[in-house]
């Protein structure tokens, strides 16, 4: 039998009586049993196979498991030589990398966190007395489904751009319908400059057909093209609610917004249905802002909307790249909060903004020519200084609070979010300060098909 789960525990105490950890030992074996979990539990082999047996018993589940049970009441039991040679085998697997998917649980009673080892303090603790044993089955149940879940991902989750998991970016929160408001303000002078660069080389802009793909709340689409006389302006956007707010409050004359997912397989027979819908025959400008990024394969969705795109038309891209970030006396809290947000599972692609350029040329474009935006903190009052906080960082604090919600058996998410919201608190106290400074560049690519 291959074992799923080994329980390490001590079994007699220096007078030879066994121990209060062999009850909790043996409550934990049969849920875990009971739950189909295949679990070493040392009483039960030594009856099965006997002594002679027992120690090449111990090493060949030790190799197998992938979850450790740490069972003690008292420091005593846990430094105990077989407790401790258990222990640490497995945690030096781990460490090796020989175990690439195993934690160890700590069950304990009566240990002060100062004589917890090593091996046991970076790992969910259970307390005997206060967490049931129901609780542990529970937590080690959901650690080897996560494993197994992760392990049968499929390859078409996998974004081209980054090599992880495709973004689970959501912009249909409440905190997400604050952050994009302000997004819009902040950005407007890049796309404004972009757009005057774009108009003043269209031969006719008297009705300009527009298309904005990922319009979200549309805060962008009606500040940005509202203004165009005469124009058909087509929004889109894959979240229902999203596009009903758009309809129902950043309406205009011309406007239009549908659901849309602009990977889908049918992009071509949707897309075409809507232009024969609000007949368009094809588009001036192709818009889209902070959207290729969170796409699993951006150059395929700039390959397929290329023919749409009119023979004098522009397409526009607007992307952000934390690699532009440059600041000055951040103490080394951007870095840390990058290091955690952009390894974190199912993030975008946090550095699109430097492949704008080789994207819209290997997609099929041609005069491709960046309007990259500076923008920094300088002569901003507190309040705009807090927005750009805001847009550039909050986010990143509410991403990592999900991914622990949705996992909370994660010790690693749980670490990360805490230390995330640390130094998050910390560097918005940097923005409160006049005399620190930080810039950041709103790439911009605009391109005609060839």
């Amino acid at each position: 039998m291959a074992y799923d789960i080994f329980i390490s525990f001590k079994n007699t105490d220096s007078d030879g009586l066994e121990t209060k950890d062999v009850a909790t030992a043996t409550e934990l074996y049969q849920q875990l049993t009971a739950q189909g979990l295949r679990a070493f539990f040392s009483n039960v082999i030594l009856q099965e196979q006997g002594a002679a047996a027992y120690k090449n018993a111990i090493e060949s589940a030790l190799d197998e498991a992938r979850v450790l049970v740490a069972i003690a009441t008292s420091t005593e039991y846990l430094n105990s030589k077989w407790v401790s040679y258990e222990r640490e085998s497995f945690h030096n697997d781990i460490l090796s990398g020989r175990k690439t998917d195993a934690c160890i649980v700590p069950y304990l009673q009566n240990v002060h966190d100062l004589d917890v080892p090593r091996s046991l303090r970076n790992y969910q603790t259970f307390q005997i007395g206060q967490n049931a044993v129901s609780e542990v089955v529970d937590f080690i149940k959901h650690f080897l489904n996560k494993q197994t879940t992760e392990e049968m991902h499929d390859a078409s989750e996998i974004s081209l751009v980054t090599g992880k998991h495709i973004s689970t970016y959501s912009a249909e929160t409440k905190a997400e319908f604050k952050r994009l408001k302000i997004q819009a303000i902040n950005t407007r002078d890049a796309d404004f400059n972009a757009l005057k660069y774009v108009t003043d080389n269209l031969a006719d802009t008297s009705h300009l057909r527009i298309l904005d793909m990922g319009c979200a709340y549309g805060f962008v689409t009606r500040d940005r093209f509202q203004k165009y006389p005469n124009a058909t302006v087509l929004g889109l956007d894959r979240g229902a609610e999203l596009i009903e707010f758009a309809h129902n409050n950043n309406s205009f004359e011309g406007a239009h917004y549908e659901v849309f997912d602009l990977e889908s397989e049918d992009f071509e027979d949707n897309i075409e249905a809507l232009m024969e819908k609000y007949q368009i025959e094809e588009f001036d400008i192709i818009f889209a802002s902070l959207v290729i990024h969170h796409l699993q394969n951006p150059n395929k969705l700039l390959r397929r909307i290329r023919k749409y795109l009119s023979r004098n038309g522009y397409i526009v891209i607007r992307g952000s790249d934390d690699g532009s970030i440059l600041t000055c006396n951040d103490d080394g809290l951007i870095q840390k909060i990058l290091d955690i947000h952009l390894n974190a599972d199912g993030i975008s692609d946090r550095l699109n903004g430097r492949k704008i350029y080789s994207q819209l040329i290997a997609s099929g474009y041609k005069n491709v020519v960046m309007k990259n935006y500076i923008k920094d903190l300088s002569g901003l009052s507190l309040d705009e200084r807090n927005d750009v906080f805001l847009e550039r960082f909050s986010y990143r604090k509410n991403y990592l609070q999900r991914l622990a919600e949705k996992d909370p058996y994660s010790e690693k998410k749980r670490k990360d979010f805490k230390n995330i919201t640390q130094y998050l608190n910390e560097l918005e106290n940097k923005f409160d300060d006049e005399t620190f400074w930080y810039c950041e560049i709103d790439f911009v690519g605009i391109a005609q098909k060839k």
